[in-house]
């Protein structure tokens, strides 16, 4: 795929939101009966926040640790726009990584935030919300890793 078809993709939030509800539908279908579900109603208000505010900072530490992981040089997280002009965190490094450094350090947020956890889910009879939420929220905003993964897979980055 040509680097401006997959730029068109990130910049359009009409990609992200089907990225979003098919994120969000996968998990409920497949994990939805499993998940502890006799909370209050403060107290699910409560978990969401709680997922929702350290999902990112997580995320972005894992892209951190696997980039410091890879480089000698600065790497830094700080705030940035996102594709769709929204404030973010993101990870930067002024360094040179090889194609597959640069897939594995696209894919570490999916791989351990969603992936293990989506297992650990799949394995388990019952789960607790907070589990549930990371998945879907890191899995829904792993949307522009992966298509900077599968850029990387092509050469493009």
């Amino acid at each position: 795929m040509k680097q401006d078809a997959l730029d068109k993709i990130k910049t359009s939030p009409f990609a992200y939101t089907i990225w979003l509800v098919l994120s969000c539908a996968v998990h409920i279908v497949l994990f939805g009966p499993r998940v502890r579900n006799d909370y209050q109603v403060l107290e699910r208000v409560m978990i969401l926040i709680l997922a929702v505010c350290t999902t990112l900072p997580i995320h972005e530490l894992l892209h951190f640790v696997f980039m410091k992981t890879f480089c000698k040089g600065s790497v830094k997280i700080r705030f940035m726009k996102s594709p769709l002009g929204l404030p973010t965190l993101g990870t930067v490094a002024q360094a040179q990584f090889q194609k597959w450094q640069h897939i594995v350090i696209y894919l570490a947020p999916f791989v351990f935030l969603t992936l293990l956890i989506d297992v650990f889910i799949a394995f388990s009879n019952e789960v607790e919300l907070i589990f549930f939420i990371v998945s879907i929220c890191n899995c829904s905003g792993c949307f522009y890793d992966i298509i900077d993964a599968f850029a990387a897979a092509n050469g493009k980055r």
